[in-house]
């Protein structure tokens, strides 16, 4: 079978799944060619096969090499566990459907992290100004969704290996009086506070009703894109606060995880919620809290930090990771 036979990639989410045909005419060449792209709702399918069925059509599946599955959670045997998912993904059904034998899942954020290595300048936002270009390093990557996504790559002498974290479980740091007050709303509500219970789009309706019961005022807004909508056209002052804070906290969140992972290499903003608010990122404190590190801030500083506007880049990363990953096989026709 020739190099150029695609692969299916999917994007699967928690609201969204994005599949794509995807090949390379070279084997040693980065670009990546989308043969077909669709977006689909899940809350419209009860289950991924049925979403493939969609996608594929009468399409001969014999000349389809594989399929590499991106989404968050982690395997148990062939069933995929995801708690944003509505519904479960098994392996097994996906290869009898396709009846294809090489189908590998992978994580979301590391399809992501591999996919940096497709951009092109004209798919990112420019952060931070004052870093000139990026050092050799780890990228970091990390993106509010329907969770929060976490991962980094790193250059090795075999290769990129991007890695699978759980940034977002780590705990929540205040760093304000008032985050304080939050971290312990948060911490009554759940037990624990984390990262992910202010940075996604359910973190987002925490903020806005944490802010609501700390100065007493009623709520009149019920869910993430209501607030985010509102604080973007600057209809409802409340909504602004909240989607403010959204912005710092991330800021200090992603400045956090670049220290963690020594990023010299860059980070990057991905996920669902950002490309809507990109213009309200933009004119936020976030670069502020980003750098705000004490000695550490001329090394923050130095760090590259773009905002992803690549919609198929989840696709795209599990592609060329799955090409990549299988170089010998895939080279082989095997």
């Amino acid at each position: 079978m020739a190099d150029t036979a695609p692969v299916i990639a999917a994007d699967i989410g928690g609201t969204h799944s994005r599949l794509s045909l995807i090949s390379r005419s070279d084997r040693t060449a980065r670009p990546l060619s989308v043969r077909k792209y669709h977006k689909f709702k899940n809350a419209d399918f009860d289950g991924l096969t049925s979403i493939l069925d969609t996608f594929l059509g009468d399409m001969d599946c014999s000349q389809i090499r594989g399929a590499a599955i991106a989404s968050a959670g982690y395997l148990v045997g062939d069933d995929l566990i995801a708690g944003n998912l509505p519904w479960r993904v098994s392996l097994a059904d996906i290869r009898q459907r396709l009846g294809l034998n090489e189908i590998c899942a992978i994580n979301d954020f590391v399809a992501v992290a591999y996919g940096t290595l497709y951009l092109n300048p004209a798919d990112v936002v420019v952060m931070n100004r004052r870093a000139v270009r990026p050092e050799q390093g780890a990228v970091a990557v990390l993106g509010p969704g329907t969770g929060l996504g976490a991962s980094v790559l790193l250059q090795g002498h075999a290769g990129p290996v991007a890695l699978n974290t759980e940034g977002g479980q780590a705990g929540l740091s205040p760093e304000t009086d008032l985050e304080l007050e939050i971290f312990k709303y948060l911490r009554a509500k759940y037990g624990f506070a984390n990262v992910e219970h202010v940075l996604s789009g359910p973190g987002l309706l925490n903020l806005y009703n944490a802010l609501a019961e700390i100065n007493a005022r009623e709520v009149t807004l019920d869910s993430p894109e209501a607030i985010s909508e509102a604080a973007v056209e600057g209809t409802d002052k409340h909504a602004v606060e909240a989607l403010s804070l959204f912005c710092e906290m991330l800021g200090s969140a992603s400045g956090n995880f670049a220290l963690n992972y020594g990023a010299r290499g860059g980070l990057y903003l991905a996920g669902g919620i950002l490309p809507k608010i990109r213009n309200f990122l933009i004119e936020s404190r976030f670069m502020d809290r980003f750098v705000a590190k004490g000695d550490m801030r001329p090394f923050l500083e130095a760090i590259p930090v773009n905002l992803i506007e690549h919609g198929q880049l989840g696709v795209i990363g599990a592609a060329g990771w799955y090409m990549d990953s299988l170089s010998t096989s895939y080279a082989n026709g095997r």
